[in-house]
């Protein structure tokens, strides 16, 4: 974390107010994006980068949960339920950046090469980066998708092994974010796929223009944006990296930025004081989490993560980290979430049964390493205070806890390489709960790799039942496994709240948590 001081030091002409000849919108964000590559990561920072730059084939409508097209103009989806074919949207023009000048509109070309990427690990992309997509293990989607065809210029086809309700939804998300076939075939042509993940080419509201990592991403209007003026923009969008959440607020006070997102608890009350500030909020669509790595040997055994859990108390961290801004969580499914299961309820605060337990697992004395998050999320204000409360709690039981922290970037990455013990992270969810819940099936990138067979079982009896109420016994029987298993203690659920300038006009917060700057403008 950068110290105060140095997060001050010249922002101001990083981020200049808006003047009367430009409309300039600013964003005080907590991090640099790791990658530009939609595809090939699931961190909340490197997706709110992605967003004014890309589209999906469907999107949700602003702050609900109801599907509506988006580069796909329309859908429709065959009798047994495995084929969704899509008219696509003409008239789709790609942004100009340097290097790279498109010489044809968004077509079937490029769902093909995007899903290509996404599905096939023997292509050169995939083989350019470490992993495949974390979401496309999540969903399943190498099992589940049989065919992407091309039926036309502007219609293709998407064939699945098996009935799935939630893949609809899936097409929202932002790692089937299009990406420019023609971009891709240049890149291969130069034999370096790899910079597609620092050269975003997409057909959003925004092109991006410059970026200097830990500091400034400019983006400028995409003018023949596909949308015309159904949503205004600003002429700019500038995005200033303000890693500390307490600067984040000092900056919006003094009108240095627009908005700015996340604040922490304590900040969001004092900005609340302030008349040229308002709040707009959402349900907590999210979980606040502490992922075992489950291939540790302590941390294999069940009975030991119970007991790290039951040594935790979690309502000291819910009244110290959270304030009113959280609530305790239950369930790795936020409790807004329709397949949330209310009956569930979390282990009670236990020191001595604890102890008790690790003693008879033979594990004690035990020492291990608890990560801290070093970023601000409303399912996570405080990582480093967290981690003191759980550390203390935990000394009391025997177990010797080192706090370790990293860049956001580097602690994803080195989380995904196992290199932890007990790390703090979190999920923005959305209504969908095969997001969520996918999350902890085998290979996905939970920071567990805990794998049960069962659990992934229920989650393809849920993403293949007809009605919704049908689908919810099989979430509901799954929670109940991740619970007893534990993998994931799950430490809260955090109110969803965004600051910014009373003036600001047509913000709207997503029920994921989602920062969309089209359709807002600073005044």
């Amino acid at each position: 974390m950068k110290r105060l001081g140095v997060c001050l030091l010249a922002l101001s002409a990083l981020v200049p107010a808006a003047s009367s000849a430009q409309t300039t919108l600013r964003f005080c964000t907590a991090g640099s994006p790791k990658t530009f590559d939609p595809a090939m990561t699931d961190s909340g920072i490197d997706h709110v980068a992605h967003l004014p730059v890309f589209s999906t084939l469907l999107e949700t409508k602003r702050g609900t949960d109801e599907l509506i097209p988006s580069l796909a103009s329309s859908w429709s989806v065959s009798p047994d339920g495995l084929s969704y074919t899509f008219e696509l949207r003409r008239g789709v023009t790609w942004h100009t950046v340097e290097g790279f000048k498109p010489t044809r509109e968004f077509d079937a070309d490029d769902v093909l090469f995007t899903f290509g990427r996404l599905l096939n690990r023997d292509s050169a992309f995939a083989k350019a980066f470490p992993s495949v997509s974390p979401y496309v293990v999540s969903f399943g989607w190498e099992k589940l998708i049989r065919s992407v065809e091309k039926l036309g210029s502007h219609q293709v086809r998407i064939t699945l092994a098996e009935r799935d309700a939630s893949f609809l939804s899936a097409l929202s998300f932002a790692f089937t974010m299009i990406q420019s076939g023609e971009l891709g075939a240049q890149l291969l042509k130069a034999g370096t796929p790899q910079r597609i993940a620092q050269m975003p080419v997409g057909t959003g509201p925004f092109a991006l223009k410059s970026f200097r990592a830990d500091s400034v991403i400019r983006y400028v209007k995409h003018p023949t944006w596909w949308r015309k003026d159904e949503r205004p923009r600003a002429d700019q969008l500038v995005y200033a990296v303000t890693t500390d959440g307490s600067v984040r607020a000092q900056r919006l006070k003094r009108d240095e930025c627009d908005v700015a997102a996340p604040v922490g608890p304590a900040e969001l009350t004092e900005l609340q004081k302030d008349p040229t500030i308002r709040i707009a909020t959402a349900p907590g669509m999210n979980v606040g989490i502490l992922a075992y790595n489950t291939k540790r040997p302590a941390l294999a055994k069940v009975e030991v993560r119970q007991a790290l859990d039951m040594a935790i108390d979690k309502a000291a961290i819910l009244r110290a980290v959270y304030g009113d801004a959280g609530t305790l969580a239950t369930s790795p499914i936020p409790a807004a979430n329709w397949a949330h299961d209310a009956t569930l309820k979390a282990a009670p605060y236990d020191p001595a049964k604890a102890r008790a337990m690790l003693q008879k697992a033979g594990v004690l004395p035990l020492q291990m390493t608890l990560w801290a998050m070093p970023v601000v999320r409303a399912y996570n204000p405080n990582g480093q205070r967290m981690a003191q409360m759980i550390q203390a709690d935990w000394a009391k039981v025997g177990v010797t806890a080192k706090i370790v922290t990293y860049e956001w970037g580097e602690y994803l990455r080195r989380i995904d390489a196992g290199e932890h013990d007990a790390a703090l992270s979190g999920w923005l969810g959305d209504p969908e709960p095969a997001n969520t819940a996918g999350q902890l099936a085998c290979g996905a990138a939970s920071g567990t790799f805990w794998c049960n067979a069962e659990y992934d079982k229920l989650l393809g009896q849920a993403r293949q039942a007809l009605t919704q109420a049908e689908r919810k016994q099989f979430y509901v029987k799954a929670q109940r496994i991740a619970m007893e298993q534990l993998p994931w203690t799950p430490i809260a659920y955090g109110r969803q709240a965004v600051p910014l300038r009373a003036s600001v006009k047509g913000f709207v917060l997503d029920l994921d948590g989602g920062i969309y700057l089209d359709g807002v403008l600073p005044r």
